[in-house]
C-alpha cells in the first residue's frame, strides 16, 4: 500500500511540475536542493533517445561549472546493437573538451570539476539492474569488479555502500542520467520487431535512487517492460534502492516532469 501512495504522489506531481522549476542561482555544479518539488527529487524525462534528446536531459539539470567535466559511460560489451559514440555526440560537443571514460580503473573523478554518469538502464545477471547507482559504484575507490558480486543481500548492501561513497565523495559535483531504449527491453530477454523501434526515453537526476525507482516504474508500466521487472525482482535488485533509501543515498519517493526535446 505504501508502494502505491508513493506511485500516486509521483504521478500527481507529474502534471503540476512541468514548466514550474525556478532558475538556480550561478554557481559551480548546482546543488541537487534546486531541482526538487515539494521535497522530492526531480527526475525529468526526455521521450527522445537521441543526441540530441541526452544534451537535453543534461541540461534540464542545469550544471554550471568551472574546469573539465568527465562523463563516465556504463560498459556495452553485453548491448546488442547499443553504442555510446553517436548518442553523446552533441554532449560532449557543448562541454569543454570532456574526458570520456568507460574504464574507471585508473582515473580519479574528483580531479574533474563535474562527473555525469551515463547508464545504459538494461538487467544485469547478479544485482538485477544496471542504472545509477551501480555506476557510481564502479567508480568508487574501494569498489570490486562488479562481475564478482552474487546477488546476495550483503553484496548488494556493499554495492549500494560503494554507490553512495562516490555520491559523498563527489557531493555537489556528480550527475546521473539513465537511457531507456529498445535494448533496456530486449536484454531481460524478449525480442522485439524490427519495425518497432521501442525507445522510451532518457531519464535524468540529482539523486541515484529517485533515478534508478523511477526507471523501473516506468518500465512496470509497459507490457514489454515485464519480463525486466520479474528479472529484477528474481535478483533482490530492489533491495539496492530500498537500502539506499536507509543510509541517505536518495529517495524512491520522487518528481517527475516531462520534457520536450
Amino acid at each position: 500500500m505504501k508502494r502505491k501512495t508513493k506511485l500516486i504522489i509521483v504521478m500527481s506531481i507529474l502534471l503540476v511540475l512541468t514548466g514550474c522549476q525556478k532558475k538556480p542561482s550561478d554557481g559551480i555544479v548546482h546543488m541537487e536542493w534546486s531541482h526538487t518539488y515539494e521535497g522530492y527529487p526531480v527526475v525529468y524525462v526526455v521521450p527522445d533517445v537521441s543526441s540530441s534528446g541526452l544534451l537535453s536531459a543534461y541540461e534540464s539539470l542545469e550544471a554550471s561549472f568551472d574546469g573539465t567535466a568527465a562523463i563516465k559511460l556504463s560498459k556495452t560489451d553485453l548491448d546488442r546493437d547499443f553504442v555510446w559514440t553517436d548518442l553523446i555526440r552533441d554532449l560532449s560537443e557543448s562541454l569543454e573538451e570532456p574526458v570520456v571514460v568507460e574504464s574507471p580503473l585508473s582515473v580519479d573523478f574528483s580531479d574533474y570539476s563535474c562527473t555525469i554518469i551515463l547508464s545504459h538502464f538494461r538487467s544485469h545477471d547478479t544485482v538485477g539492474f544496471n542504472g545509477a547507482v551501480k555506476q557510481a559504484a564502479v567508480i568508487s575507490s574501494e569498489m570490486e569488479t562488479i562481475s564478482r558480486l552474487s546477488s546476495g543481500q550483503c553484496n548488494l548492501e556493499t554495492l549500494t555502500e560503494r554507490g553512495k561513497q562516490t555520491a559523498v565523495s563527489l557531493e555537489g559535483h556528480i550527475l546521473y542520467i539513465n537511457v531507456m531504449d529498445r535494448a533496456t527491453i530486449e536484454s531481460a530477454g524478449i525480442v522485439l520487431p524490427e519495425s518497432n523501434t521501442y525507445d522510451i526515453g532518457i531519464l535524468a537526476s540529482y539523486d541515484p535512487i529517485a533515478l534508478d525507482q523511477a526507471c523501473i516504474d516506468v518500465a512496470a508500466m509497459l507490457r514489454e517492460g515485464m519480463p525486466l521487472i520479474s528479472h529484477i525482482e528474481d535478483c533482490n535488485g530492489l533491495y539496492t534502492l530500498t537500502y539506499g533509501e536507509q543510509i541517505g543515498l536518495g529517495s524512491r519517493t520522487y518528481a517527475m516532469t516531462l520534457l520536450e526535446n
